[in-house]
């Protein structure tokens, strides 16, 4: 088919850059109707060039400016209809043939080797154009592995939707606290017998800790839903190998073992054989407080399935079985801690009421007491010491400021927050110790 330049016209498509340049244009990415085309130039003549024209999919592009794909492949894979066209020096169309890319002569098509070498510079349209299919890239991959959870309301009040403070405190936290609590339990039980120090062990688990998270992929409006994905290229940040190993499939296995549909017998007795009591105390009450109240239903699927499936664990006695009775509680608020605090103040002896107003006495101006800090404050904390420890700590109020001060190994460590920021400081401070109990082990 023959044509000329008022039918096809290359002002007609945006010119988006020339990829390859040398003297003069030999490959250039056009645009037009969001769709992306190549010219490349074939061959040169007396007074015009000859160019193939094809349109070509981003992800083709992609491969080909990050050296996975050649040129030659790039045509010769390439499933649109192409363009012959001649062009000459001063812009005209000459002539235009429509081919297929299974009858381009050999003569015009690139070396086998036609990989490019390409570095973009910041100013360069491929500069963002490769940082963003990445980035689109990494995510249809993750999404492709993901399973999705689901989080539906079984009452009818309030539609289909959840309460944000029902979805953030009793749901997804306690999803995760069964993770991480996961994470911990399995990563002991795998590597107990090859690293016998448990303090050691403990200080590779916090540093891979964060690489260990599930991924968010995907959420979806009404009943919540979350897809969840095991990001492998995290792990190899991990240098051991074994451990990399592991690392890349405890997502899964928390999910086949504890999202489990049904908890059937083979589940169930993996489960008492691989954790301790303690352990599934911590990682299977956060699910069944879950899976067994009735105002929720907590749901799983596959990404290539279309259906959920309902987490339900309809026998009691298969719950007996992982937490003892006395162990599981359908309670969803988390048990406020009390302490007894001592001030002094002056009272009138002929006051016949004996009532005492809080600010009358002396306990915001000063005050000062001293509290030990045993394995439960560090475990409070998400902190877990290998071993009995006792640590003297005194905390010192003064106005606004709230200084702590613990001595641990002939060294003080100190921490000062605001007053109303003593939680944080207590965290601090323990998170100081760890920090040095840790490093010294090693």
């Amino acid at each position: 088919m023959k044509n000329n330049k008022k039918i096809f016209d290359l002002n007609q498509f945006q010119r988006v850059e020339d990829i390859i340049f040398i003297d003069e244009p030999i490959l250039t990415h056009y645009k037009r109707n969001d769709k992306n085309f190549l010219l490349y130039l074939v061959d040169t003549l007396d007074s015009s060039d000859n160019y193939l024209m094809l349109e070509v999919e981003e992800d083709s592009i992609y491969q080909y400016l990050t050296k996975n794909l050649s040129l030659r492949n790039l045509i010769l894979q390439n499933q649109n209809i192409g363009y012959f066209l001649e062009q000459d020096f001063d812009g005209n169309i000459l002539s235009l043939d429509v081919l297929q890319t299974d009858f381009i002569d050999n003569n015009y098509l690139p070396l086998e080797d036609s990989f490019l070498e390409y570095q973009p510079s910041e100013n360069s349209y491929y500069h963002d154009f490769i940082k963003e299919f990445e980035s689109k890239s990494y995510l249809a991959s993750l999404r492709q592995e993901a399973f999705y959870v689901k989080f539906s309301p079984n009452n009818a009040k309030y539609s289909d939707t959840i309460g944000l403070n029902e979805l953030a405190n009793d749901l997804l936290s306690n999803l995760s606290k069964s993770f991480k609590n996961f994470l911990k339990a399995d990563f002991f039980v795998a590597f107990k017998e090859l690293k016998t120090d448990n303090v050691k062990l403990q200080k590779i688990f916090n540093r891979i800790l964060p690489d260990l998270d599930f991924r968010m992929v995907d959420l979806k409006y009404g009943s919540f839903e979350v897809g969840l994905a095991v990001d492998r290229v995290m792990k190899n940040s991990i240098q051991d190998k074994e451990i990399k190993e592991w690392a890349v499939e405890v997502g899964y296995k928390y999910k086949n073992i504890v999202l489990d549909e049904d908890y059937d017998e083979e589940t169930v007795n993996h489960i008492l054989e691989s954790y301790g009591e303690e352990d599934r105390k911590k990682i299977f009450n956060p699910i069944f407080k879950i899976t067994q109240n009735p105002n929720y239903s907590l749901q799983i699927k596959d990404s290539k399935k279309e259906k959920y499936s309902t987490i339900r664990v309809k026998n009691k006695s298969v719950i007996e079985k992982i937490i003892p009775p006395t162990s599981f509680t359908m309670e969803l608020e988390d048990k406020k801690d009390y302490q007894i605090v001592q001030f002094t103040t002056l009272v009138d002896k002929n006051n016949a009421s004996g009532t005492v107003k809080i600010e009358n006495t002396l306990f915001n101006s000063t005050d000062n007491t001293d509290v030990l800090l045993t394995n439960n404050e560090f475990e409070k904390y998400g902190y877990d010491v290998q071993f009995d420890i006792s640590v003297p700590l005194n905390i010192r109020a003064e106005k606004d400021t709230i200084f702590l001060t613990a001595k641990y190994d002939d060294l003080e460590f100190e921490v000062i927050y605001h007053s109303d920021k003593i939680a944080e400081g207590m965290k601090k401070i323990t998170s100081n110790i760890f920090e040095y109990i840790l490093n010294k082990s090693e």
